[in-house]
């Protein structure tokens, strides 16, 4: 009697990655599609087109079942538009579907993303000029903070013509990739979240810590403060080395800067043309509002590059974390 074979387990196919971009229509708010798509690319993505009501009550309208037509109408009329938009920017191959709700923006955004499990939001810090309530700019902030999923943010350069995001060979492409590091027990995890996502996109990645800037008024103990700052640069810079050698595999430099926070991890990938910072946010305990939380707001706020922000939630993601 021959013995039954085992047939070897079906090899899993990779689920791939889920990308939720929100838009107003503003042309600003293309310019996240211009930075989700290579990233859809990169990645082995698919993207989801959010675009959410902040729908207000016609003073005209006295019913309920009145309001409710006039919600529906309103977000039929919605989807078409968000339809005719992705058909226009989105390569077929990457679309996944496109979604309307109707609720405050940022609250709305970030529960779309729990609900649909998606990996990573991608959203214009800049919308429409000139209204009360800027569906894009302030709300990127707000979802920022609100999101449990990383949160990529794209600022809009005015003057500058988008390409066409269908031709694979004229879209942007993450390649260097700048990590600010705080001394901490979630350094490592930080650290390997973006060098996972180095992996992914091949590209280098550089670990930033940056010193405090010495005080101006010291001059009494000007050479005791000069040979301990020497010291607090040479131990980040051997902090940084030892984070870096936990990640085989990823080409890696180290760097340690002395200035203001923000303005350190501004310069620096000005300096060294960075395609993407990877940011921490509050989402991380035991740390105030140094290097992580507010820092990182400003970052959002000010950096020219796209800046990918992410909790400690984040690091255990099978996408994206360890």
């Amino acid at each position: 009697m021959t013995a039954k074979t085992t047939p070897p387990p079906k090899k899993q196919t990779p689920k791939a990655a889920r990308i939720l971009v929100p838009t107003d229509f503003s042309r600003s708010a293309e310019e996240a599609l211009h930075f989700a798509i290579p990233l859809a690319r990169q990645i082995g993505g698919k993207i989801t087109l959010l675009h959410v009501l902040d729908w207000q009550a016609d003073s005209g309208i006295s019913s309920a079942m009145g309001v409710m037509n006039a919600i529906g109408q309103s977000a039929d009329a919605t989807k078409r538009r968000l339809d005719r938009l992705a058909k226009k920017i989105i390569p077929e191959a990457l679309l996944d579907s496109t979604v309307v709700r109707v609720a405050r923006p940022h609250l709305e955004i970030a529960k779309a993303a729990r609900d649909l499990k998606m990996d990573v939001i991608v959203i214009s810090t800049h919308g429409h000029t000139g209204l009360k309530r800027v569906f894009l700019g302030s709300t990127a902030d707000r979802v920022v903070r609100h999101a449990t999923c990383p949160v990529l943010t794209v600022r809009s350069v005015p003057g500058k013509k988008s390409p066409d995001l269908k031709k694979r060979s004229l879209a942007p492409v993450f390649k260097r990739i700048l990590v600010p590091v705080v001394f901490s027990e979630q350094a490592e995890p930080s650290v390997r979240f973006a060098a996972n996502l180095a992996k992914i996109m091949r590209a280098k990645l550089t670990l930033l810590h940056v010193v405090a800037p010495l005080p101006l008024n010291a001059t009494k103990y000007r050479a005791e403060i000069r040979a301990y700052d020497a010291e607090i640069k040479a131990d980040a810079k051997k902090q940084l080395q030892a984070l870096a050698a936990t990640i085989p595999g990823v080409r890696t430099q180290v760097l340690v800067r002395q200035e203001t926070p923000y303005y350190g991890v501004i310069n620096a990938a000005h300096e060294l043309k960075s395609d993407l910072i990877v940011i921490p946010t509050r989402g991380f305990t035991g740390l105030k509002n140094f290097l992580l939380g507010s820092t990182a707001e400003k970052v959002v706020r000010n950096a020219t590059c796209p800046v990918l922000t992410f909790t400690e939630h984040a690091t255990k993601s099978k996408t994206f974390g360890s």
